[in-house]
């Protein structure tokens, strides 16, 4: 069966699943500069998704990327920069905090597509904002909430620029974003190469930096794309939430990370609010 006829919820879900792993992999690395991870990520990563639109659209090819446009290079911009705040987020705060915080995306897909889409915000989904609002305060505007203000501000950059690519993506289905998620790894690349400090690998990190561009993050988002392409914006984030699900999990079993009080409070408001806005939207 072609990926193209996969529902677009499941293979959302499958996304977040594919994404889940991601802090779980990040804390097991023996090297711990952002940049580098970001860099050696990238040269397994950005490969495996040229091979998917080659070994998908060997007649069109180089089409598929010189008709991305600007809205395909806005894409990929926001797809390296997201990619690069998940790594500076993970390095300063907890598994919990990344994933939850990511999850709220689903309200600004919400917002974002009742104005410019003209997608309908029905009360439920009102009601379910508000609610995740205040379990986003509890986890990181509390006392009792865990990791740094920094590390929170960098997970924060995720959901806005995973929403601006959700939209463009909404907006300009006509286009084929795979390949804008080849051309963001060849900026992570770059970026990731000029601003890391020494490069030099172990065989330790190899292997997972392999599972972690490869294996784990270029399916990702690659059923994240192609998903959102054929499902609606007030829907992408409920079945993006196996990762905020599945995430601490990982963390848990794997690195015996234990998300701080306020974290798992805040998380379940948010869980609840997500839950709420599934009944009606």
């Amino acid at each position: 069966m072609s990926i193209d006829k996969i529902p677009g919820p499941l293979l959302i879900a499958l996304g977040g699943l594919f994404l889940s792993s991601g802090g779980t992999i990040f804390r097991s690395f023996e090297m711990t500069d952002p940049w580098t991870i970001y860099f050696w990520r990238s040269v397994f990563f950005t490969p495996a998704v040229f091979l998917f639109v080659f070994f998908t659209n060997q007649t069109s090819f180089v089409r598929k990327f010189t008709s991305l446009g600007w809205v395909g290079l806005i894409c990929a911009c926001l797809y390296a920069t997201g990619s690069a705040a998940y790594m500076f987020a993970l390095k300063y705060t907890t598994v919990a905090n990344v994933v939850f915080i990511i999850s709220i995306q689903t309200f600004f897909l919400a917002i974002m597509g009742y104005f410019f889409l003209k997608e309908k915000i029905n009360l439920s989904t009102f009601v379910a904002i508000l609610l995740a609002a205040t379990g986003l305060y509890i986890m990181i505007g509390t006392k009792i909430s865990g990791g740094t203000a920094f590390g929170n501000a960098f997970a924060f950059i995720i959901p806005v620029a995973f929403t601006l690519v959700v939209f463009l993506i909404r907006k300009y289905p006509h286009i084929d974003m795979v390949p804008a998620v080849a051309v963001s790894g060849i900026l992570a690349l770059t970026f990731g190469f000029f601003l890391g400090g020494n490069i030099a690998i172990s065989t330790h990190d190899l292997i997972l930096v392999f599972f972690f561009g490869a294996l784990q993050y270029a399916p990702g988002f690659i059923c994240l794309t192609l998903g959102s392409r054929k499902t609606p914006s007030a829907k992408i984030g409920i079945f993006t939430f196996t990762e905020a699900i599945a995430g601490p999990i990982w963390a848990w079993i794997f690195v015996h990370e234990v998300p701080p009080l306020g974290v798992l409070i805040g998380g379940s408001i948010i869980f609840l609010a997500i839950l709420l806005k599934s009944f009606k939207a």
